[in-house]
């Protein structure tokens, strides 16, 4: 017998809310953090003449890194969240996120210990991968299960919202860091101070996430006996479509990472446009963005539903991707903003609607193994990829190879979307 959604009162929604959404908040602080210092702190791992092949390397570690970790690290935690629940997984991810942040923070440099110094950055990033790789889906099934079933989109938008916070959290420390301190300073050792921030954060987050009770609906799957045995295998086998769609969503993950983390860097090596000035306004755009989310979640939940905005975010990219980075071959700070600003508009079309989008293609008894498997796949391929995707074409003499790669992405996208994408505002979250 199904069982269907559970009323939670609004003070516990909130709770989960809280609890849920400050993962991504670090998350998100964390890699926005360590691709915005990687300039700075590239060449205390990897001392090469050519300062962009010494990012180009600290990139690629991400991306490397990625690629074995966290699609293998998924399919272990996420299961963990159909089995246990989301509330264990939110726990354990948190703790793995602030040992990583801690190791990176702590990690001696190339001059002090050779060789070891990019393994110790290696241990750090595969720990905060794995921890991410478990942390989007458990938060987003938290909230989105503890919300009201005309609210799902706006809570699941606080998801976002705290990634926005988490980058602009970033930005403004990168930014306050390279304006206070001298560069040699920063350089030496300043660096490290934003990331152990980040693991003073990871332990508050566990205190918070301990004090909220476990998602009503899948309390309630445990009380009927329907817990899923196998539920990775489940959710391949019986729900195979829905898997695809969260991978084309993540498609833009290209964009996000782009135009929340990378365009700064972006602009001042193509453009030779001031870092300090590039990091300053990247973070009115995300202010925009920050505040554009729970509109379009509450246009989402009361208008239009779910379809209309993830198909003109994919379309508005596929359009505007290549004037808007061509743009920032000879930036002004006017041309800047109105690039960085646009972008984050355009993103929040989508990002406003994907914590309740995903939750509502998959029942409750596979929602975090079928989210978690795709979500995590698309965000390695796609997400991680594109610094070093734009890093490797700048170097090379190809910097609007990327605005290529955005349109060939978003058009694909849009087709899958007009063909395959349901529209899910109306959809129970009950199992079955």
């Amino acid at each position: 017998m199904p069982v269907k959604d559970r009323t939670v009162s609004p003070d516990q929604s909130r709770k989960a809310i809280r609890a849920g959404a400050i993962g991504n908040l670090i998350e998100y602080y964390d890699a926005t953090i360590y691709s915005l210092l990687a300039p700075v702190f590239a060449q205390q791992f990897f001392p090469v003449a050519n300062k962009a092949y010494a990012l180009l390397y600290t990139y690629g570690l991400v991306v490397g890194v990625a690629f074995v970790v966290r699609p293998a690290a998924a399919m272990l935690l996420s299961p963990y969240g159909d089995r246990r629940g989301r509330g264990r997984l939110l726990s354990l991810s948190l703790f793995l996120m602030g040992s990583g942040l801690l190791i990176i923070g702590l990690s001696p440099t190339y001059g002090t210990i050779g060789w070891l110094a990019p393994v110790c950055l290696v241990l750090g990033r595969a720990m905060q991968n794995i921890s991410n790789s478990g942390e989007f889906q458990a938060a987003s099934a938290f909230i989105v299960e503890h919300a009201p079933a005309d609210r799902r989109a706006t809570a699941g938008a606080a998801q976002y919202m705290t990634a926005g916070l988490g980058i602009l959290s970033a930005t403004l420390v990168a930014t306050v860091l390279t304006t206070v301190l001298p560069k040699a300073v920063v350089a030496d050792w300043a660096w490290r101070i934003p990331f152990l921030i980040g693991a003073v954060l990871c332990l508050y987050g566990v205190r918070l996430r301990r004090t909220v009770p476990e998602s009503p609906l899948f309390t309630a799957l445990q009380a009927t006996g329907q817990v899923e045995r196998r539920p990775l295998r489940t959710a391949v086998k019986q729900y195979p479509r829905s898997l695809l769609l969260v991978m084309v969503i993540q498609f833009s993950q290209v964009t996000y990472f782009t135009w929340q983390v990378f365009l700064p860097t972006y602009a001042h090596l193509v453009g030779n446009f001031p870092l300090k000035t590039g990091l300053a306004l990247n973070c009115v755009a995300l202010a925009a963005f920050v505040l554009v989310l729970p509109l379009v979640g509450m246009v989402s939940d009361r208008k239009t539903g779910r379809r209309p905005l993830i198909i003109a975010e994919a379309l508005g990219f596929a359009v505007l991707a290549y004037p808007m980075l061509r743009l920032l071959q000879h930036p002004t700070p006017l041309t800047y903003l109105l690039v960085a600003v646009t972008g984050n508009v355009l993103l929040a079309l989508t990002y406003g609607n994907v914590a309740a989008v995903f939750c509502e293609l998959f029942p409750t008894g596979v929602r975090t193994s079928g989210v978690g498997l795709a979500y995590n796949v698309a965000v390695t391929v796609f997400g991680g990829s594109a610094p070093l995707f734009a890093t490797w074409t700048i170097a090379h003499h190809h910097p609007l190879a990327l605005a290529h790669y955005v349109i060939a992405l978003e058009l694909t996208a849009a087709i899958v979307f007009l063909a395959l994408l349901p529209e899910t505002r109306t959809t129970g979250l009950e199992t079955k």
